[in-house]
């Protein structure tokens, strides 16, 4: 019997969910990347329950995960186990487990959950994107950007590098004000999938992020594409999966923001 590979996302996004909503608050153990970054037990404790459901399930498909877990394949699951670990760590409940599957540069299949509000994002490619409780149980409902376009009406979530020292984060600071200027608010939210699945529910207009890595970005992407929104880099031109510079939007005002930071 042919495997779900939708089913097999939201499986494990569900276990990953569990995990965090049990640790919130209450873990043990904090470590830093960097002066700013951070990992918790729970990111590994997470990505080692979802990486147990993909591969019994779909044992011929990669993985590439955050905190290092690596197996090729055709079709490759690429995870965040906790996106938005800083936000976890000061238990300001923003961040869950975010899952895509993609061939290439295509995304399949993307799922997204919150563990605190108890809502899960998913979508298929072709088939559509859905909010539903997080253990999919009630009627599921099917996700439409907002039809917003006029600059401000907008609110857009952005995001500065980690990295404060060179002339980049001057040139993103500047940036950020010029948008600010423009819309009608920003917002700092500190994790990438949930932003994007906010802009697929219509709850944001926009999200601008540089030095987001593929598994921040790819639960997202298919729910806001299927959901009728756009993702490129700040030129405007097609992502890859490797992009630094990602510009998602509701389509709408796509163009404007493009204007800004290209």
């Amino acid at each position: 019997m042919p495997v779900d590979d939708l089913e097999v996302a939201i499986k494990a996004a569900i276990r990953a969910s569990e995990i965090i909503a049990e640790s919130y608050g209450n873990f043990k153990q904090l470590d830093f990347k960097s002066d700013i970054d951070v990992v918790t037990e729970v990111d590994f404790k997470c990505e080692e329950a979802i990486t147990k459901i993909l591969q019994e399930e779909t044992p011929d498909y990669g993985i590439i995960a955050e905190e290092g877990t690596s197996f090729p394949g055709e079709k490759v699951w690429i995870v965040d186990p906790l996106d938005g670990t800083i936000n976890f760590s000061h238990s300001f409940p923003l961040f869950g487990p975010s899952i895509g599957l993609c061939k290439g540069n295509e995304v399949l299949v993307g799922v997204i959950a919150d563990p605190i509000r108890e809502e899960l994002f998913y979508a298929t490619k072709g088939n559509g994107a859905f909010l539903n409780d997080l253990y999919n149980k009630g009627e599921p409902k099917r996700l439409s950007v907002s039809d917003t376009k006029v600059m401000k009406q907008a609110i857009v979530a952005s995001s500065l590098p980690y990295n404060r020292d060179d002339e980049y984060y001057q040139k993103m600071g500047r940036n950020f004000i010029a948008l600010e200027k423009e819309i009608q608010s920003t917002r700092k939210l500190g994790m990438a999938a949930l932003t994007m699945a906010y802009i697929a529910a219509g709850r944001l207009e926009g999200y601008i992020v540089s030095g987001a890595k593929s598994w921040d970005m790819a639960g997202g992407i298919a729910i806001l594409e299927e959901a009728g929104g756009k993702i490129t880099n700040y030129k405007g031109e097609p992502y890859t999966l490797d992009t630094f510079e990602w510009l998602a939007s509701n389509g709408h005002l796509h163009d404007n923001f493009v204007d800004i930071y290209k």
